[in-house]
């Protein structure tokens, strides 16, 4: 499986804000994917790369989203947060990160696709980040 770079877009709404971040990815090569709440429950992977969302259509959307289910219970099934994800953008991340600051759009949530956290759901994903961040935010006060 060879992932082609990609940043993937949770609840951007500012178009200003959007298009300065696919202004960037245009300019490098890198592929930008908005993500539907619709889609917040497949695996991060599947919204990145064609095969593994053809692997997972054929095993059925439903059996992986009732596993999901039982881990997430009781926890919101979406986010109106922005998020943003890294994924296999590699030495352009730094590159992205930085213009990102110069442009002063900022995006507290940010992750980076890891063989971790490559079969969680958006809304996993997100409430990991979001944990991560606040324990951050608490270490700086």
């Amino acid at each position: 499986m060879s992932l082609k770079p990609t940043v993937l877009l949770y609840n951007f709404t500012d178009k200003r804000r959007k298009n300065q971040v696919n202004t960037f990815c245009a300019m490098h090569g890198i592929r930008v994917r908005t993500v539907e709440k619709e889609q917040y429950e497949r695996p991060v992977l599947t919204l990145v790369d064609k095969e593994a969302e053809a692997l997972f259509a054929a095993a059925g959307e439903e059996s992986a989203a009732d596993v999901r289910k039982e881990k997430t219970e009781g926890e919101p099934a979406d986010f109106a947060e922005e998020m943003l994800v890294m994924c296999q953008i590699g030495g352009q991340m730094n590159a992205l990160l930085s213009y990102l600051r110069r442009e002063k759009v900022i995006v507290p949530l940010k992750a980076v696709l890891t063989p971790v956290n490559q079969f969680w759901s958006s809304v996993e994903l997100y409430q990991e980040i979001r944990k991560e961040h606040e324990q951050m935010k608490g270490l700086e006060a």
